[in-house]
């Protein structure tokens, strides 16, 4: 059983590779919205995390922006249509891609799939 000097130094040596992986960011005030102030020691209870990790402040979760997209019905409507059309242009692509080969092998007398038209 480790005692508690030794579980102080495991944990210190652990914290020194973690900060040698990660490490410490520079903060640049300067580059923060007007009205946005550093967190106090003395408001850090208002930080929580649920079972799923997510981060909460005074009990409403941190939303983290450019992390998640969140599509309105219009948007998503949208965007399946696009995709569809993407599909659709994609099976077109092919299949012209299909007969050139075919039209090419037919004159150059190459394997082709399907029959060859008599000249």
């Amino acid at each position: 059983m480790e005692t508690d000097d030794e579980r102080t130094r495991r944990q210190n040596a652990e914290r020194e590779a973690e900060l040698e992986r990660v490490p410490l960011q520079t903060i640049d005030k300067s580059q923060w919205p007007k009205g946005v102030r550093p967190i106090a020691l003395s408001e850090t209870n208002g930080l929580g995390i649920d079972n799923d990790g997510r981060l909460h402040w005074n009990g409403k979760p941190v939303e983290i922006i450019g992390r998640r997209v969140d599509l309105t019905r219009g948007q998503s409507a949208f965007a399946i249509v696009v995709a569809m059309f993407t599909i659709f242009g994609a099976i077109g692509a092919a299949a012209q891609g299909w007969a050139a080969y075919h039209d090419w092998a037919c004159k150059n007398k190459q394997p082709a799939l399907l029959s060859c038209p008599s000249n």
